[in-house]
């Protein structure tokens, strides 16, 4: 008798304890996957605030910093359409962490003169950089087919928001033909949205224009959030970060109406963060 109790006791237990590992373990794995997602976030905003170039006969206190043109522009070669150049990405190639991502050896292979269409480029586009991929649901990319961000750069309001001017009050942190200085985004930093999560025709990391830079669907019945442009990889809502470096997770019961104040860059300072 008191062997069966013992064996009873033996079997309850294991499956008091499997219930738990099936439990923890997935829900330890999305926080862990959260986290990491946050960290790229982050990584890519710092890049991007400070990837202007030491000028050696210039106080570099004084450097004005800019967030870097949305796609890489030829000034003096043939004019690409913004969907036919290189990505912000390859600006920012020479910073990310080596890692991770093995820049050192692709930045040769990749010819900033020629547009993504241009075959070496094409094949610098094979690799896989985990520092623009979220580890949560990744996409699945074919062989031999471009490999893709899950980051895109914030362009403003509207479909076309990211070829307008600095002056547009569409007008958000990245744009296709040129940076945006730090001074022009009159809403504050830390009030507008530089980088999202998306899951929603991901793109490949080395092409311009809609691949990797986004503006706000303003449509009235627009979803920006879970099942919209952005998102589709935590349940819990989408990481962004913003133009000052720091990261924020939002809801899904964030407002449309939040998100489009924060999107762009002029304004008063005065857009609502969730939750304030």
């Amino acid at each position: 008798m008191g062997r069966r109790v013992t064996v009873i006791g033996f079997v309850l237990l294991a499956l008091v304890a499997s219930g738990f590992v099936l439990t923890y373990i997935p829900k330890a794995r999305l926080n862990a996957n959260m986290v990491t997602s946050q960290n790229n976030l982050r990584e890519l905003a710092l890049f991007g605030a400070h990837h202007a170039k030491p000028d050696p006969k210039r106080d570099a206190t004084k450097l004005p910093k800019a967030i870097p043109p949305g796609t890489i522009v030829v000034p003096d070669g043939p004019y690409f359409p913004p969907d036919d150049r290189l990505s912000w990405v390859v600006t920012l190639l020479p910073l990310m962490d080596q890692r991770k991502n093995p820049t050192v050896e692709l930045l040769p292979r990749i010819d900033d003169r020629k547009p993504w269409t241009f075959e070496p480029n094409q094949q610098a586009g094979l690799t896989r950089l985990p520092g623009l991929l979220c580890p949560e649901n990744t996409p699945e990319v074919p062989a031999g087919t471009p490999a893709v961000t899950c980051y895109v750069g914030i362009g403003g309001v509207g479909a076309d928001a990211a070829s307008l001017p600095l002056g547009s009050p569409r007008s958000g942190a990245f744009r296709y033909d040129g940076p945006t200085p730090f001074d022009r985004v009159t809403d504050g930093l830390s009030q507008t949205l530089l980088f999202a999560e998306s899951r929603t025709d991901v793109g490949p990391w080395l092409r311009g224009g809609t691949a990797t830079v986004r503006g706000l669907n303003d449509a009235p019945d627009a979803q920006p959030l879970i099942g919209g442009q952005f998102g589709g990889y935590f349940p819990v809502g989408v990481n962004v970060a913003m133009c000052d470096g720091g990261v924020r997770t939002f809801s899904v019961a964030t407002s449309p109406q939040v998100l489009l104040g924060l999107a762009t860059i002029a304004g008063k300072g005065t857009d609502p963060l969730p939750g304030e």
